[in-house]
């Protein structure tokens, strides 16, 4: 028994080979072109998506002839146009880092009716990083594509649902809960696509997928003859519900921080979508007919302030010399980075801030400088889950933490330490891969519940927190700094 899983994202395709028990046997990746247009919008080739899929999945099944099924997970809100009647796109994929919607959005953000309508019905906020307002200037500014979508020829979908159309030759036009409620047009109360919201962003006349459950079959593909027989693509989600469905988040409070570029929150609030001023309320999962609701984090700079000190400061060669430089000083001496590159995030929202060190002095050295810039992507995570952990009266019983931060030991120690608890580090990689698995484990062996999935479980190593009253010292002086030149600034 084996199985397969797709990794659709932002930079490549990722298809991983697992054995019956889950271990992962193979792994194949290629990349894809970031195409930033005159404007500067920031588009994907889903026809070279598409095809690095079939060139990955051919290789995987050389080694897996007969998998189980496959599963999918991809990048959530990039969004796809394509024809009807032979599945090609008809415009490039508009991804969710694209800022083309602006305009639409500080409209819609003066409208206190259809802001409130749009954040009670998603648990979002009008943004361009989910798809409505790219959608909408899309429709009215492109006049080809206007005319085919009234016309009833062009179906739109997230990267999943073009991907699983093209592979089921024309016969599964389907998406995922997770992937549905980050367009902004999907009710997540009801499950279901919303007139209101469709009016609100001009799309009365657009074709939309069935919605499922990720739990479920999406079709079956023989994916262009690699496989003899049709295979069932089970188990499909968004990247960031599929890790936080991997790392266990089944219970109220248990929360995933994915790092990366940037890093992403999510913390477990049960079945009622409570709307928080300070966070976005997300659609985790959909587990026994009942939503499961997340409040969400998203913050743009993690590993991207590390980048900056490598690339544009020149004091670290590689990544992990963050980790060594920062040991080598018993403390910051007093420099402090606050890293507001694109305004200052969740809890603060202080959208025209921007990044600053305080505190340099003449014994101030590149040691001091790197362990600022590191301790303060540690202090913008705690500072949010001691924000939320106050407001929500949330007990974090459950702190799990993946992406390619877990491997800075000394970054992980501040966060442990910080806020007293142990964290969670899973010893595979690809955990959005495996949640999608997962779901599809959940749906293969009929499991009503997640209970079921224990034995399928991720091990892990722990970070056990110990008391440092130095970097809790620093911290506070962080706090007190944005605050003073921050915060206050904004009254």
């Amino acid at each position: 028994m084996s199985y397969i899983t797709i990794d659709s994202s932002t930079s490549s395709t990722t298809v991983i080979v697992f054995n019956e028990k889950l271990e992962i046997v193979k792994r194949f990746q290629k990349g894809h072109r970031q195409i930033i247009t005159d404007e500067g919008y920031i588009e994907h080739d889903l026809e070279e998506i598409y095809q690095n899929l079939l060139e990955l999945v051919k290789k995987a099944s050389e080694i897996m002839s007969n998998p189980k099924f496959i599963s999918l997970t991809n990048q959530r809100e990039t969004f796809t146009l394509f024809n009807k009647k032979d599945g090609k796109p008809i415009h490039n994929a508009v991804v969710w880092q694209c800022t083309r919607g602006q305009k639409i959005c500080e409209d819609i953000l003066n409208d206190k009716s259809k802001n409130n309508e749009i954040i009670d019905k998603t648990g979002l906020k009008p943004n361009t990083f989910f798809s409505g307002s790219k959608l909408k200037w899309v429709y009215e500014n492109k006049s080809e594509v206007k005319s085919k979508i009234d016309n009833g020829d062009i179906l739109f979908g997230t990267i999943e649902t073009y991907l699983i159309y093209r592979l089921t030759n024309l016969n599964s036009y389907v998406t995922d809960t997770t992937n549905a409620s980050r367009t902004l047009l999907f009710n997540c109360l009801e499950n279901s696509w919303d007139q209101n919201l469709l009016n609100i962003f001009n799309c009365n006349n657009l074709k939309l997928p069935k919605i499922l459950n990720s739990s479920n079959i999406f079709g079956e593909s023989d994916f262009n003859k690699a496989f003899k027989k049709l295979i069932p693509i089970i188990g499909v989600a968004g990247d960031a519900q599929a890790s936080f469905f991997a790392n266990f988040c089944f219970d109220k409070g248990d929360t995933k921080i994915t790092t990366g570029t940037g890093f992403n929150i999510q913390t477990n609030i049960g079945n009622e979508m409570i709307i928080d001023e300070n966070s976005l309320t997300s659609l985790a999962f959909t587990s026994d007919k009942q939503n499961i609701y997340a409040l969400e984090c998203l913050n743009s700079f993690a590993g991207g302030t590390i980048t900056w000190l490598k690339n544009n400061l020149k004091l670290i060669d590689k990544p992990e010399d963050s980790e060594v430089l920062s040991k080598k000083e018993k403390d910051n001496n007093g420099v402090y980075l606050i890293p507001a590159f694109s305004g200052l995030g969740p809890p603060f929202w202080i959208s025209d801030a921007r990044a600053a060190f305080f505190g340099i002095s003449a014994s101030t050295n590149t040691n001091h400088l790197v362990r600022a810039g590191l301790e303060s992507v540690a202090y913008q995570v705690v500072v949010y889950l001691e924000f939320m952990k106050k407001s929500r009266n949330l007990d974090l019983k459950n702190l799990s933490i993946d992406g390619g931060m877990i491997k800075n030991k000394f970054f992980l120690q501040i966060i442990s330490n910080l806020l007293e608890i142990e964290l969670n580090i899973p010893e595979m990689e690809d955990m959005s891969s495996y949640g999608a698995l997962l779901f599809g484990m959940q749906y293969y062996h009929n499991l009503k519940n997640t209970t079921g999935l224990n034995d399928f479980k991720v091990k892990d190593s722990k970070i056990i927190p110990n008391n440092d009253d130095s970097i809790r010292n620093s911290f506070s002086s962080w706090k007190e700094i944005v605050d003073k030149h921050f915060v206050k600034n904004q009254d």
